[in-house]
């Protein structure tokens, strides 16, 4: 019997290339820098532009200094190597920014663009990385270093600038004093999903402004870098781990862990099995775990612990609307220390039967 041998061939663009994790158009390898240039910007801007609308850009591993603002706005996506840092080497708004609006949504070849890898470094000098007026666009496996202002922004402020950013596995850190007051991670759009997010020593962790933000598995903590020329920690004082002022955030095992105030709610939120940890060896003392300013409040399934000699576990704002409190597991707590909370829950409870009898009344 005679066998017929097919021969399979792959055609590639002379620039594209192949890696374990995906294909790309243009390599900032083979863009050098040109006669004059003493940092990478140009360079890695001009093989953005080459790659073309929809092109995929990597960035092998190595140092990039960036001594101007990187600005996408072509609709290419970025694959960076992990250890491919780009760092700001003077004053900037930001490291990158990515910026391509579609008129309309669900345009062919404006979904499922992306920004995968890299480790951005502020320095001190710079926020990381602001994308904007994007429909259903993934970010994932980065690093968002020494942000001057933010770490990672989604949007602006006062404008609806996008919809359905997908978020996973990435880390937020200030390894360095003298930012205080910077906010980790930072999204004024909404209808997003944001997972496996890690934030260390950013004054604020996460920061939400906008309406029904799912956060999964995110974890803010804080605590090991010192002010300069103390024993103080840096940004600790103020600090908040996750700060809700968007309407509906939903919040599913996220941990608060080592902030004074552990969820600053603004907005009607929902908290399903999330914690609060207070580690007293930055002593940091009197925190809180839930101050309750705007909106209603679902918690349930929680643990919150007590690890400082002073704590509260629930404050409550004139403005703040119903509380739902179930299945919670506060642990060290004293009766002081939860006061607020068990008037709160005894005012709920009163509110619940006096419903229950105008439900008999009516029926």
């Amino acid at each position: 019997m005679m066998m017929k041998r097919i021969a399979l061939a792959v055609f590639l663009l002379p620039s594209a290339g192949v890696l374990a994790h995906g294909v790309w158009d243009v390599n900032v390898a083979d863009f050098p820098r040109q006669s004059g240039e003493t940092g990478d910007s140009a360079r890695i801007m001009r093989a953005v532009e080459a790659a073309g609308r929809g092109g995929v850009v990597w960035f092998p591993r190595g140092e990039y200094a960036i001594d101007a603002m990187l600005s996408v706005t072509n609709f290419a996506s970025l694959q960076l190597h992990p250890f491919a840092h780009l760092k700001a080497v003077k004053p900037l708004p930001f490291v990158l920014t990515y910026n391509s609006r579609e008129k309309g949504i669900s345009r062919p070849g404006t979904l499922n663009l992306f920004i995968r890898g890299g480790d951005f470094d502020g320095a001190g000098l710079a926020s990381c990385v602001h994308v904007k007026w994007r429909h259903h666009f993934t970010l994932s496996d980065a690093t968002f270093r020494n942000g001057l202002k933010v770490g990672l922004q989604f949007g602006d402020e006062g404008q609806t600038s996008g919809c359905e950013m997908i978020v996973n596995n990435i880390y937020c850190i200030c390894d360095r004093p003298g930012m205080a007051g910077n906010v980790g991670f930072l999204t004024y759009i909404g209808d997003s999903h944001f997972t496996d997010m890690i934030v260390v020593d950013y004054t604020v962790g996460i920061r939400d402004a906008r309406w029904s933000n799912r956060y999964t598995r995110c974890h803010v903590w804080g605590g090991p870098v010192k002010k300069a020329g103390t024993n103080e920690p840096e940004y600790l004082p103020n600090s908040i781990a996750f700060d809700l002022q968007g309407e509906d955030a939903v919040l599913d095992d996220c941990y608060a862990d080592t902030a004074m105030i552990g969820y600053n709610v603004g907005a009607s939120s929902r908290l399903f099995n999330c914690a609060y940890f207070n580690n007293w060896n930055f002593k940091m003392d009197n925190p809180t775990v839930i101050r309750h300013e705007r909106g209603s409040l679902i918690v349930t399934g929680a643990r919150f612990s007590k690890n400082s000699p002073n704590a509260t576990l629930y404050s409550r704002g004139k403005d703040a609307g119903r509380l739902f409190w179930r299945d919670n597991q506060p642990f060290n707590f004293n009766a002081a220390d939860m006061k607020e909370l068990n008037d709160e829950l005894k005012k709920c409870g009163e509110a619940d039967a006096a419903a229950k009898n105008e439900a008999k009344l009516a029926g």
